[in-house]
């Protein structure tokens, strides 16, 4: 990816994701009609010098019905409902309820442009649209003023309905007249006729006695946002496929939370995180669902969401584990079973003969990379809450590239290191914040345990690729499994039957879902899942793991989101993504432009 395209798309997502801050400060400090009427009068201003220098002005009289229509209906609506909407919810919860947009738009394209919706775009919009309503249902009855919160939501909703409309019904007239004609055309005319209807005797006294935190806020949606903004994704967007550039987008209500709570001391429930986490993968599955490749099988989706969820709750069943007995004993119950299933299952599927050097490397990687893992991230988890750890694991895919360079002589890329130094940042964050919050939550020494532990899973999976090219994966893997569970008598201790005898039934099902589910039937899914769809595909649905994790960790164990979650998470997730989809956007490119 060209450097300038990628500032340019990151520059936008973080512009429109901080701005319902603005929005929401704007509503409060001006009221959202006195606001609104300031706001515009400067756009108005701006876009008509636009249009008096570079023209675009001249649209036939058959276009006008449609122009007036979008202005209206579309943009006012869309303002109208945002500046009314922030002024009753908090920017965090409007800030995902505008995640719906690209739901709504593909709702309206098939209501009014009459563009067909797919099955799996029919699936999308119904999980994004049950995530709004779990979104406004857990939060609404926690609100002291549930009316209020219910309309706000309503107003942000119909925004975002009012936007869908714009995008729908303008597509005619940007293709006949391009969009920065239209683009200024509409703001103006919705400028000319919103200033009028929203003017009050007071504006002019609200305009005077404005601080100047009101006109920096001002400036920033203005022409930050509006402006700017638009500019800036228009030339990112023009340098990258319309899949990359749209992949940004999910970062906007992302930063959008993040900047609700950090800037405006906002609350982060679970019902955002669950509502917003089924909102984005709607969105998601809306978007890409049609790119999936899946040759009429939607098992290979079902088997590869399966998969990641699993793979994103097993920091969740061990944590708790090792809250309940203790860091040896929860490791000691997970290598252990799933050492006796590996042998079953290479006894039941035979073995090819291995080398003895071969035996080596899979005895060192498995001894090193996976007991050193296990032994690391449980002693780490007893201070490390479930949904921190799903986001330090996010790191392995980084230090899995670090270490074949280090001991495979793989290359170093630009790439590589641009991603390791933002997703660092995020650990960085995460380390920071463990020593901000209150006493026993989160230990600065347990983060580093987990950190240290996603090294060794890299070590292991670096350590161990040859050989599984040349025995093939199972085999290999089961082998290294059986291997692991060698030293774990030496955990035991004394206490250990007396531990095990006392387990409760939810212990015994954490145990069963870590070996079964999470461990073989998980990569089983995987495996297949790859058979039948783009490995690049598959890899965009790990980014599901960590937000699994955190999800898991607030509903199942009562965990709390905080701003140092938010930020590192937010920070090591578009790290790992630098790092791995860099090169292959950049190969793309290339090919691109030699054909």
């Amino acid at each position: 990816m060209d450097p300038r395209a990628f500032a340019a798309l990151v520059f936008t997502v973080v512009v429109w994701g901080i701005g319902p801050v603005f929005l929401r400060q704007l509503s409060l400090d001006l009221g959202p009609a006195g606001h609104l009427a300031i706001r515009y009068t400067i756009v108005a201003i701006l876009y008509a010098v636009s249009l008096a220098i570079f023209g675009g002005w001249r649209i036939a009289r058959a276009d006008w019905p449609r122009l007036l229509f979008i202005s209206t209906v579309g943009l006012i609506g869309y303002n109208l409902g945002s500046a009314f909407g922030f002024g009753l919810i908090s920017a965090g919860i409007g800030s995902l309820i505008i995640g719906t947009q690209p739901l709504l738009i593909a709702l309206m394209g098939t209501v009014i442009g009459r563009e067909r919706l797919t099955p799996t775009a029919v699936f999308g919009l119904i999980l994004g649209f049950c995530g709004a309503v779990l979104l406004v249902w857990k939060d609404i009855a926690i609100k002291a003023e549930p009316m209020d919160f219910l309309m706000g939501s309503s107003f942000i909703f119909l925004s975002g309905l009012a936007w869908s409309i714009y995008v729908v019904v303008s597509k005619p007239l940007i293709r006949k007249y391009g969009s920065v004609s239209i683009t200024s055309m509409t703001l103006l005319i919705c400028s000319v006729l919103m200033v009028p209807m929203l003017a009050r005797p007071t504006t002019l006294e609200t305009l005077a006695n404005m601080t100047a935190a009101s006109w920096l806020d001002m400036g920033f949606i203005a022409v930050l946002s509006t402006m700017v903004a638009t500019i800036s994704w228009n030339f990112g967007a023009a340098r990258v496929t319309a899949a990359a550039a749209g992949a940004f987008l999910y970062l906007v209500p992302i930063i959008g939370v993040a900047a609700g709570a950090l800037m405006l001391g906002e609350t982060v429930t679970s019902g955002m995180v669950l509502g917003g986490a089924l909102i984005m993968a709607g969105v998601a599955i809306a978007q890409f669902g049609h790119r999936l490749r899946l040759e009429g099988r939607i098992a290979a989706l079902a088997a590869v969401i399966f998969a990641v969820t699993m793979w994103g709750l097993i920091p969740v069943a061990m944590r708790f584990l090792v809250l309940e007995l203790s860091p040896a004993t929860a490791m000691v119950l997970r290598l252990y079973p799933a050492g006796l299933l590996a042998v079953v299952v290479v006894l039941f599927v035979g073995v090819k003969p291995v080398a003895w050097r071969d035996w080596l490397r899979i005895t060192v990687a498995a001894m090193a990379g996976n007991v050193g893992y296990q032994i690391l991230a449980a002693y780490g988890m007893e201070t490390v809450p479930a949904s921190w750890t799903g986001l330090l694991f996010g790191l392995e895919p980084v230090f899995i590239a670090l270490f074949a360079v280090l001991l495979a002589g793989d290359k170093l890329t630009v790439w590589l290191v641009a991603g390791m130094s933002v997703a660092l940042l995020g650990t960085a964050a995460l380390m920071l914040g463990s020593t901000l919050t209150p006493e026993g939550d989160v230990s600065l020494f347990g983060v580093i345990l987990v950190t240290l532990s996603t090294m060794g899973w890299g070590i292991y999976t670096v350590v161990i690729r040859p050989a599984s090219r040349k025995y093939g994966a199972l085999q290999v893997a089961c082998l290294a499994m059986a291997i692991s569970a060698l030293p774990m008598p030496l955990f035991t201790g004394s206490e250990f039957p007396a531990t095990v005898a006392g387990m409760g039934a939810a212990s015994w099902i954490a145990v069963g879902f870590v070996v079964v589910f999470g461990t073989f039937l998980a990569t089983s899914a995987w495996n297949y899942a790859l058979g039948h769809m783009e490995s690049a595909i598959a890899g965009i649905f790990l980014y599901v793991q960590p937000v699994v994790a955190a999800i898991g960790g607030i509903a199942l164990l009562d965990e709390r989101l905080t701003w140092p979650l938010l930020l590192g998470g937010a920070l090591i997730i578009l790290g790992v993504a630098i790092a791995q989809f860099g090169p292959l956007m950049q190969k793309r490119r290339f090919a691109e432009s030699r054909n």
